[in-house]
Parts: structure tokens; sequence; C-alpha cells
């Protein structure tokens, strides 16, 4: 009889793949404790990466603890993998997790010895791809082998990805993108951390100064966000409101336009856009004070605003980020909520789009959705399964498509309060596309006083469509305005050419802001858009082609990876977690390499892996580059340079306080009223 074993990336998975064969072919499930069998399949689970990169001190003895800086840098010619057994002090530790994993492999290793053939079952992506491809390697199985693919973990998400199985061979660029991922990690990780941690030991420290090829860059953006607060110089500028009154109709308040800077006007400030003579203002101000304003601008468009499309991971991270959720909870919450109860597609994708195979099925998810949350969740009427959003495009689907709610039944009360919220998020996202588009009138006024103009805009809802399930027109109203915005509710009617009175003109007096810290909402989207941090105009069009900071499998695990260094603070006192530098950030950012803390390297080589992956990039071209950035990368550790910027233990930075004061700007009171104080966007991601 025919063998096929199907080694699944996880043994939760593997259940699940032998249950829906079992299903299909109307056979019964033989478990043996590691493995299932379905007639001719035999069905076993890896746990995530069975196999690691050993440590150099397997190259040697000279990169033995403590470590020293002239040996290095460790290249091997051949990296060398090994059971991942969980090490303390480089030793393998004879505990629960080390036993499982070494019967695990043993039995696969059986296995695959009498196998006729094989389906790889890892994750549909680059890591899902290694874990299984080393196993193979590893036990030299040269078979035949199928890729499964999933999308989602339910009977028929495996039935339908069984029959759309391609030969292994078809990945193997992927896979090679995986193998060089892990090999520069491990180049990097482990020459930076090795060289910078013994110049720290030399100057008084304890503990490693962990250095890596994603995270130092992402601790390089905290750190150098910090500096621009520290270093913030408020700007002081001045604008006009004028109260506006046309006939018996209610007041309404519009916004001074600025001249655009023509010579003879007093100066802007560098940027060009704020006004910073008060006395030109004031001028203005006194020109149009109890004057007539006569409407030369009164334009009513009607708009659409169609849903928003379907969640990434990182959109439904920032998302739930509001709620006070870290990004590394999110993608766990998720997690579970794919493989375990089956209720949401593959989490961990960088897609909002989603096949046009699945819109078919919408009927039947919506009505899982009503059923699985009960009277817990009142779903707004307005729906139609048959309204197809731009945001079903098979065109744009790249690996994975977006995360949607799958037809499961499950009771949403036995979930955790993480998943039911995340699962909630997911699933609005995916019914706002069988609403319609949210409509309503958009008018802009302009009023002509003296010899200046002041505009207004307002905009009433019509319809709420998709909106409903965001809380409908007065969620639209109450949405917060921008300080400087002329945005307003209710704009009273008004017609061309007629003239009113502007009454009072008010003269406001307003500071810059620093630049926030980051949130877990903003530092996942500067990770995602990483070439907004680099100044060199050809890089930033290069990085803003790829992937930035890590993948959206990683971020959040990156995130955590810099606080659990004691890198990162996470302050969890607002509504959303803010992240700021620990003193050791501040200390080890002065003395690593410049290379290694800004986003252009780790982002070229996320765009490197990404050319591997579609074969454009040969495996030897990419490993002679690598080679010569980590000679470059520990050159300054080598020639003493670092050593003399890095801080000894008392000429340590402090720690910077959770709560940042606000710098008080030198602008005056007017007679007009307090200043006010609007952000200076230029600081913002």
């Amino acid at each position: 009889m025919t063998r096929i074993v199907v080694i699944a990336e996880k043994p939760s998975m593997g259940r699940d793949i032998a249950d829906a064969l079992a299903h299909m072919g109307s056979l019964q499930v033989q478990g043996d404790g590691l493995c299932q069998h379905v007639g001719q399949y035999t069905v076993v689970g890896a746990q995530g990466h069975l196999f690691a990169l050993a440590s150099p001190e397997e190259y040697g003895q000279c990169y033995q603890f403590p470590w020293r800086i002239e040996p290095l840098p460790v290249l091997p010619q051949r990296f060398i993998l090994e059971p991942n057994f969980p090490k303390e002090k480089g030793k393998v530790v004879n505990c629960s997790l080390t036993q499982s994993i070494r019967a695990r492999l043993a039995k696969i290793k059986a296995l695959l010895a009498s196998a006729d053939s094989v389906v790889h079952a890892g994750d549909p992506d680059r890591e899902g791809q290694l874990i299984v491809d080393d196993i193979l390697r590893q036990f030299g199985y040269r078979g035949p082998v199928k890729r499964l693919w999933l999308h989602a973990q339910t009977r028929d998400g495996i039935r339908e990805a069984w029959g759309k199985m391609k030969d292994n061979s078809a990945y193997a660029n992927l896979g090679l993108a995986a193998v060089a991922r892990r090999e520069s990690d491990w180049v990097i990780g482990m020459n930076a951390t090795r060289a910078y941690s013994a110049l720290w030991w030399k100057k008084g420290h304890k503990g490693l100064l962990n250095i890596g090829r994603v995270v130092t860059p992402l601790v390089g953006m905290i750190v150098r966000r910090e500096e621009e607060i520290d270093q913030f110089v408020p700007i002081d500028h001045y604008t006009l409101k004028a109260r506006i009154q046309v006939g018996t109709r209610p007041p309404f308040m519009a916004s001074w336009i600025k001249p655009d800077g023509e010579p003879g006007l007093p100066p802007f400030d560098t940027s060009g856009k704020l006004i910073v003579n008060s006395a030109f203002v004031q001028a203005i101000q006194a020109r149009c004070a109890d004057q007539p304003a006569q409407i030369v601008v009164a334009d009513t468009v009607p708009k659409k605003e169609a849903a928003p499309r379907l969640h990434s991971l990182v959109e439904l991270q920032k998302m739930a980020a509001k709620m006070g959720y870290a990004p590394d909870e999110v993608l766990a919450a998720a997690q579970a909520l794919y493989e375990k109860h089956k209720l949401l597609s593959y989490p961990r994708t960088e897609c909002q789009y989603a096949p046009e195979s699945e819109h078919a099925k919408a009927s039947s998810v919506i009505r899982c959705i009503t059923n699985n949350f009960g009277g817990a969740w009142e779903i707004a009427p307005g729906w139609d399964a048959q309204r197809k959003s731009d945001a079903w495009d098979d065109k744009k689907l790249g690996e994975h498509f977006a995360i949607i709610p799958l037809p499961s039944t499950c009771t949403v009360s036995s979930l955790s309060q993480i998943e039911r919220d995340v699962y909630r998020l997911v699933c609005r996202q995916y019914l706002a596309q069988f609403f319609c588009a949210f409509e309503y009138q958009a008018t802009t006024v302009i009023a002509a006083v003296a010899d200046q103009q002041f505009k207004a805009t307002g905009q009433i809802a019509a319809h709420e469509g998709w909106r409903m399930l965001f809380g409908g027109a007065q969620a639209f109203k109450n949405k917060a305005p921008d300080a400087d915005s002329d945005e307003q509710d209710n704009l009273p009617p008004v017609q061309l050419g007629q003239i009113g009175k502007a009454a009072p003109v008010e003269l406001q007096a307003k500071a810059t802001r620093p630049p926030a810290r980051f949130t877990s909402i903003t530092l996942l989207e500067a990770m995602e858009k990483a070439y907004l941090f680099v100044t060199d105009p050809k890089v930033k069009a290069k990085l803003k082609q790829i992937e930035g900071l890590g993948r959206a499998a990683t971020r959040a695990s990156i995130i955590a990876c810099a606080v659990s260094a004691s890198l990162v603070v996470e302050d969890r006192s607002g509504k959303v977690i803010s992240y700021f530098p620990s003193p050791k950030a501040l200390g080890y950012i002065r003395c690593v390499s410049e290379t290694l803390t800004k986003p252009d390297l780790t982002a070229w080589f996320e765009g490197k892996l990404e050319s591997m992956a579609r074969g454009e990039l040969d495996y030897a071209d990419y490993q002679k580059t690598l080679a010569c950035l980590v000679e470059h990368v520990i050159a300054a550790a080598k020639n003493g340079s670092a050593l003399d910027l890095m801080p000894t233990p008392q000429e340590m930075p402090k720690a910077p306080t959770a709560k940042r004061s606000r710098k008080p700007s030198a602008a005056r009171q007017h007679r007009s009223g307090r200043p006010k104080s609007s952000r200076n966007k230029a600081g913002s991601p």
C-alpha cells in the first residue's frame, strides 16, 4: 500500500488535516500519540522549528564564552543545523520540551524512511516553508513532495487547498529566501552582539548588548524620536478666525486663508507655511473686523465614501491598539482564532484583498457571524451578500489574502476577551463590504472680507451605509477634528453673492508641538513605511517599494523583543500603549554602527529576500554581500571607535520620564484670547 506522509507545522494542524482527510474519504482516524493514520496517509505535526542554526561555539573554541572581539567575524562556509533543543549557558536542558522534540524527530525520521511521497503542510509563508524543508533536508528525503498551501484550517479550507496542491519545487525560491533570512539574522546578530557585548563588559557593564538586523533599527527609530522631542523648539505662529453671519441665519466660523508668501509680505517660517509675524496678522485683523463679508464661493457636492478594505495583520493590530492591546497580543489572539477556534483565515498577512471565490461564501459567513454572536452584538441591518466591494480582487492578491471570518460556528462567550474583541473587529470589517457607501454632503463656503478671504467647510451625513457598523452618522460628527481644520457641522445654507458681517475677527496665537512618542499604532506604521525615515532620496525611492522593517508576521515579536531586552519601555498608562527608550538604549545607540541603527539596512535586506523569493537574485551573490556587510558592521568595534563612544555605568543617560511635559511656547497672550496649540505634523510618521 502506498504510504504518504503529511508533515504539518504543528500537531494541532496535523490533527485538523487528518480530520479533513477522514471526512473527504469517509474514513476513520487512528492515532498513535505522535501522529494520525487515515487510509494511506500518516499525518504528523512538527513543533514549529525543530531545527536551528548551531551557535558559533560549534565552529571553534575561540568563539566560546566569555566572548572576544579578535576571532570575529564568524562566517561559516556551511551552516550547521541542530535540533532546536532548549539550552542554558550553551548546554541542552533535559526537560519535557527536549524530550518531546527528540521523540518527534525520531518519529518523523522513521516515517520518512518508508514514505512513498510527502505532503509539505507548513504554514503558508516563508517560515512555514523553511520548517518542513529543514526536516526533509536533515533526514535526506529525496522522494516526491507536494505542497499544501492552507489559508483556512477548516475542513472546507483543507479540502479546497488539497485539490490545488503543487509540487514543492514550485516554492524552492521561497524556501531559499527563508534560508537566507535565517543566515543573515544569525551572522549579523551573533557577530554584532558578541563584539559589542565584549565592549560593554570592558566598560564595566553587566548583561548583553542585544543587536539584531531588525530590532536595532527599531530601537534606533525610538531613540531618534526621543531626541527630536528633547531638542524640539516650538515655533510661534498666528492665524485668524472670523465669525460670519449672513442675515438671520446662524453664524459660522471661517478660517483665514493665508497668503502664499509673495515678495513684500512678512516672512513665513522656514517651511513657508506658518506666519510668524504677529504685527502683520494684527493689521489684517484690524482691516477685517466688523467689515462686510461677501460670499464668493458656496458649493455643496454630494460625496460617497466606500467601506474600508479588509484587514491585513498590521491594520488589525492598529485598530485593536485603540482598545489598549499590544501588537503581539493581537497576533496571538488572531493566531488562536485561526488555529484553535477555526474562526478566521490565516492572520500573518500584508494583504487587504480577498479572492473573488471567497465572495460567494458571504451568505454562509454572515449567517455564522450572526449565530456566533447571538444577542451579544446586534449587527445593523442593511447588508446585502450580493454586494461586491473592490476588496474582492484576484489581481491584488499575494501569497496570502486578507484576514476574513470563516463559515465556522463557535460560541463567542467561550472566547477570551481579546479573542472576542479581535474576532469582532475582523467581522465588522468584513460586514462593511456588504453595505452601501456612506453618503454625505460636502459644503465649502468662502467669504471675502476687505482684501482677505475666510473659508469654512462642513459635512452632513445623508446615508449612513457601512458606517452603521462604526457608530453611524453620530460617530462621523464626533470624530476628533484637527486643531487647524475649518471643518464644522451644520453650515447654514448661504448663496453666492450674499453679504453678511465678520464680527468678531479673532487673532489666534499658536505654537507647534513636538512630535509624539511612538504608540503601538504609529510604531507599526513606521515599521511598515520605513522609507519615511530615510533622507537619501534614492534609498527612499527603493525602500518605498518593499516591506520595511520586518514583515507582518514578525513586527509584533520584534517590538516585544526590544521590550524584553530592556531596550524599549512599554508605557500602558494611556488609552493606547506608547514606547520610549531605556537608558541602555540611549547608551548603545551612541556606539553601535550607524549602519545597524537605521531602517535602510534591514529594509534593503527584505527587498533582497523578496528578490530571491522571486528567483531574481542568486544566493551566492547574496552571501558575498552579507560577508562584506558584517565586516563593515564590526569594524568600529574592532578599531576602538565604538569603545570610545560607549558610556561607562556612571555616564549612562538618565531614564526618560514616562509622561513628557510640553515645552512652553514664547507666544504671548493676545487680546483676542489665550494661545492655542496645534501639532507639528512634520514630526509624525
